[in-house]
């Protein structure tokens, strides 16, 4: 036992004692314990069995290990507290959840913030608790903190000054269940002397906070006679506390009994739990937990962060960052782990005795295929929340041309059994379903593309929806064979060519002739030639929106370089970071001809384009400086030096009045379609694991060009 478990343990025993000399325990002296030193007369060899008490407590109750953990970790130093809402809302219709989850602009489904409280606080409140919430939300790590704070007697988090018995309900097989036999087993295994007369008088005076953790694990053909045990025992022993934890799609009523249910983390708590969890010395000074938290901060892991508002997730996920202090590139088989985890793994760790198959046919496999399907079907119709018929009827289906199933199968009690062993499909209102993570619905999405061969039906369908966006990613990332991903990519370059064909896209073709033409002799350069493209068509956008603004020096459109440039910019960004965040300041500046003269040295000197005769450009641009309008000067004179200056600029680029014509809300659509799709072609060659090298050359060659 470590220093810091001895520490813990100790002062779990010391206030154990107290509750003991106070409340009595035939066989205990209290006078003994009250006028001599404990820790000596446990040295002696008297009252052992106190201590083995809250040792066993806490071996059995204090320490977590779970999934890959390479050692268990105590429960007092990743514990952040849990927020409940005392009203369900899965109790109510709500025919409108799909509005309310556009109009709330994230991505999590559980987008209800109202209301929630304290956790310990609500323990404190109430004598009889059921703790309801889905898999992996941390019912059963509550129950222990509550039992380890009562144990401590902190009155400032949990008040009553009780002894905590845990029992965990998944042991409760026999027909013959006798729940103060168990009570008496916990302290017998300890040593205590005299158990059944004292924990007698004990649940007579209402001593014990005795917490039964997981009536959804009950084995399902003693439920019923479980849950009347359970009833018959509060009812007789009713002065005490009791707590009962059980999945919410399997609760039931019990009448005495104030049901709550465990929410989501929120970012506060996520946080948290980071910073407790990378706590050594060696994380502290190496910031781990910042690094891990910013990590999950940013847009290409937006998808990873929703995993860690569940807490079981959450863990895997600090699990992968401790092992790679980082997050993999490739989100798909970490979200295909993560699926794997809700599927299997955590049944099979907590040891679930009637965890068998959802149908007497239906394989983890073979389920993972009719939730894709599901997935998939419904993610096509743009539809995150589903009715419960719909998804009955999905399964009935499924199942009769799968595996032969019988027409009058019950597809509500497959849902039910889903809902309850793993928590994919969760009831968000009455009858009314989504998946537990808008993730896992695009993972499985993907999965099911990739499976049914449907990649060049989805790319021309959805390609440009940007809800699609991390779907064709994961697809990316599944393909996992030899060249596998070109087909992909191939199918979206070929979209986007096809977007050159269309009214707007012959728009862009003269100006991506003018790119390529600009840049093509430019052989000695050490940036590619489709970065050389994308900057060359970043500079026409900017120059093209000065063209069109009279009062460009004092007034730059910021808001519409944001908009209507962002995927030409990201382009030009992976190939050429430096001059890419050049171009980008050269319009925010109030020394404009000076940011002139630095981008024409560093197009010069990384050879960008060809065409222009930089020396005499950078002369003419120092003599401007010369003649620049002071403020005493009208608006016309501004106006006319503006003129001069844009007209020589555009010269020296050969970017004629022709050219340069494009309205912004054509730039924009360009942005949406064209260069979107580009972008999404360098996203997904980031995160495919084998692409033919010859034929990403043959792309990035072909890239912004026409032919």
């Amino acid at each position: 036992m470590t220093g810091i478990e001895t520490t813990i343990v100790t002062a779990l025993t010391n206030n154990f004692i107290g509750q003991m000399i106070k409340s009595g325990w035939e066989g205990i002296n209290k006078n003994e314990l009250l006028n001599k030193d404990v820790g000596q007369l446990i040295k002696e060899g008297k009252y052992l069995f106190l201590r083995e008490y809250t040792q066993r407590y806490w071996d059995r109750h204090g320490m977590i290990k779970v999934l890959k953990m390479s050692k268990p970790m105590d429960l007092e130093s990743i514990y952040v507290n849990v927020k409940c809402l005392g009203n369900l809302v899965r109790d109510y219709y709500d025919e409108n959840l799909e509005n309310k989850y556009r109009e709330s602009k994230q991505r999590r489904f559980n987008f209800r913030d109202d209301g929630k409280k304290d956790g310990l606080l609500l323990a404190n409140q109430e004598q009889y608790l059921m703790v309801l919430g889905d898999p992996g939300i941390g019912k059963s790590t509550f129950l222990r903190k509550v039992g380890l704070e009562a144990l401590k007697g902190n009155k400032d988090s949990y008040q009553h000054p009780l002894t905590p018995v845990l029992l965990e309900l998944k042991n409760f097989k026999e027909n013959e269940i006798n729940i103060q036999a168990l009570i008496e087993e916990e302290f017998k295994i300890c040593g205590f002397p005299n158990v059944e007369k004292n924990i007698s008088n004990k649940l007579e005076k209402g001593e014990l906070l005795i917490l039964l953790d997981g009536l959804d694990e009950v084995p399902t053909a003693n439920v019923n006679n479980v849950i009347e045990k359970i009833k018959d025992f509060v009812d007789r022993h009713y002065k005490n506390r009791f707590i009962l934890s059980c999945r919410t799609a399997a609760r039931t009523h019990l009448q005495r009994f104030t049901d709550i249910e465990i929410v989501e983390f929120d970012d506060q708590q996520i946080q948290s739990f980071i910073e407790h969890w990378f706590s050594s010395e060696l994380d502290r000074k190496n910031e781990t937990a910042k690094n891990c938290w910013e990590l999950l901060q940013k847009e290409e892991y937006k998808s990873a962060k929703e995993l860690a508002h569940t807490p079981l997730l959450l863990t895997f996920l600090c699990l992968v960052y401790d092992e790679n202090q980082s997050f993999p590139t490739n989100r798909s088989r970490l979200y295909q782990d993560a699926l794997r985890i809700l599927l299997e793994k955590w049944s099979a760790e907590k040891r679930l005795p009637n965890r068998g198959l959802v149908y007497e046919n239906l394989s983890i496999e073979q389920e993972e295929i009719l939730l894709s399907e599901i997935a998939y079907q419904n993610f096509v119709a743009d539809k995150l929340f589903l009715e419960k018929r719909e998804i009955v009827k999905q399964i009935k289906d499924h199942l009769k041309q799968n595996l032969n199933a019988p027409q009058h199968l019950d597809g509500e009690k497959v849902l039910k059994t889903i809902e309850i062993e793993q928590g994919i499909l969760v009831e968000r209102a009455r009858d009314v379903y989504s998946f537990s993570h808008l993730t896992l619905q695009e993972y499985l999405t993907a999965q099911y593309i990739y499976d049914n061969d449907l990649i060049e039906e989805a790319v021309k369908n959805y390609v440009t929806e940007t809800r699609w966006q991390e779907v064709f990613l994961l697809v990316a990332g599944l393909m996992r064979g030899r060249g596998k991903a070109d087909k992909l990519l191939l199918a979206m370059e070929k979209e986007a060519h096809n977007y050159l064909k269309t009214p707007l896209g012959q728009k862009l073709v003269p100006i991506l002739q003018w790119a390529d033409e600009m840049t093509k002799d430019s052989v000695d350069s050490s940036i590619k030639p489709v970065g050389r493209r994308a900057i060359a068509y970043w500079l026409f956008i900017a120059n093209a929106n000065v063209t069109a603004n009279a009062n460009f020096i004092v007034t730059a459109n910021a808001n519409f370089i944001g908009i209507a440039i962002t995927n030409s910019i990201y382009i030009a960004n992976a190939y050429a970071p430096e001059i890419t965040y050049k171009i980008s300041r050269i319009f925010f500046t109030p020394k404009l001809i000076d940011e002139f003269v630095q981008l024409v040295n560093l197009f010069a000197q990384n050879r960008i384009i060809s065409k222009v005769n930089f020396s005499q450009l950078i002369a003419d641009l120092e003599a401007f400086k010369q003649i620049i309008p002071d403020d005493k000067a009208t608006k016309k004179e501004h106006q006319e030096f503006a003129d001069r200056l844009v007209k020589r600029w555009n010269t020296a680029f050969n970017l004629t009045p022709k050219l340069l014509k494009l309205s912004t809300y054509k730039f924009d659509d360009i942005n949406k379609h064209y260069f979107y799709i580009n972008h999404l072609i360098l996203d997904c060659q980031k995160v495919a694991v084998n692409i033919s090298p010859t034929v990403w050359q043959e792309i990035e060659e072909r890239m912004l060009r026409i032919s």
